[in-house]
């Protein structure tokens, strides 16, 4: 929901990571209130898909500079790496 309307959201990407854990990637050039309320829908989706089983491993990240893509990956692709 934003604005009092319900809102369809798609990410910007999806990342198959080498251990299978699917990141869904978001890139902002700056926040808003609309951009926090898509960062909480993704949250909550995905502690959703990852509790129901079946759909395999989700994680979700946003990169706020093109710098930080590959931190942010290389940061989830070691968090499976530990729980592997």
């Amino acid at each position: 929901m934003w604005a009092g309307s319900r809102r369809r959201y798609v990410p910007d990407f999806l990342v198959r990571l080498s251990g299978g854990t699917i990141l869904a990637l978001e890139i902002k050039d700056t926040d808003s209130p609309q951009n926090k309320a898509k960062r909480d829908a993704l949250r909550e989706w995905v502690k959703a898909i990852n509790a129901a089983g079946g759909f395999g491993r989700w994680a979700w990240d946003v990169a706020f500079k093109p710098g930080e893509v590959q931190d942010i990956i290389l940061k989830h692709a070691k968090a499976v790496e530990t729980v592997n």
